[in-house]
């Protein structure tokens, strides 16, 4: 089966199979404190049977959004999912956002502890980012981040994005409030589809 979604050289981003490696290898990292800090950090720790939850739309086809391992050197290194910002309307319409039509989002973190910080995920990121470009016709590439995670800012500019717009208030929680955030875009290096956004 070719699960290969895309790949340069030797990192490899590769969609999440329905089998227990996979399953647990995403259950360890989504509990380890350098991903917790960042990733839903006022959830309770993760589950098989909660991921299982999580994805089970997705091994339907029923949710956009596509979760992949990300691969380095033949080993899994992080995680990394991508959807159509077109079938968000109701949640950026809850934060205040817009982004270009034809957009597409993703959302990103590096499981394997100690590579935080060595390239790896602004890599991930610009691979991506050229799939969505060519093979799915993406406008642009906007993700969110906290607004205090200078280290994921910093990788995603090495990755050709900018920030657009103002911080806002996202709807995850920590410490009970919401989140303050910025919205990161990468325009479509062509221009050739889609409007400009300033």
């Amino acid at each position: 089966m070719n699960d290969v979604i895309a790949a340069d050289g030797d990192l490899v981003i590769r969609a999440v199979r329905e089998e227990a490696g996979d399953y647990e290898l995403i259950v360890a990292w989504r509990n380890s404190p350098h991903v917790r800090e960042w990733w839903d950090p006022d959830d309770p720790p993760l589950t098989i049977t909660g991921l299982r939850a999580e994805l089970d739309a997705q091994i339907r086809g029923d949710d956009t959004t596509t979760s992949c391992i990300i691969d380095q050197s033949g080993e899994p290194v992080g995680f990394i999912q991508f959807y159509p910002w077109d079938a968000e309307e109701e949640y950026l319409a809850e934060i205040g956002v817009t982004v270009p039509p034809g957009s597409w989002g993703l959302d990103i973190f590096i499981g394997k502890s100690g590579l935080e910080g060595t390239g790896v995920g602004s890599r991930a990121v610009s691979v991506l980012s050229d799939a969505l470009f060519s093979r799915r016709g993406a406008t642009a590439v906007a993700l969110i981040t906290e607004a205090g995670n200078a280290r994921a800012q910093a990788s995603y500019r090495h990755a050709g994005m900018r920030v657009l717009g103002e911080p806002f208030r996202d709807t995850d929680l920590r410490g009970g409030e919401p989140v303050e955030s910025i919205l990161m875009i990468r325009d479509r290096p062509d221009g050739a589809i889609g409007e400009s956004f300033p």
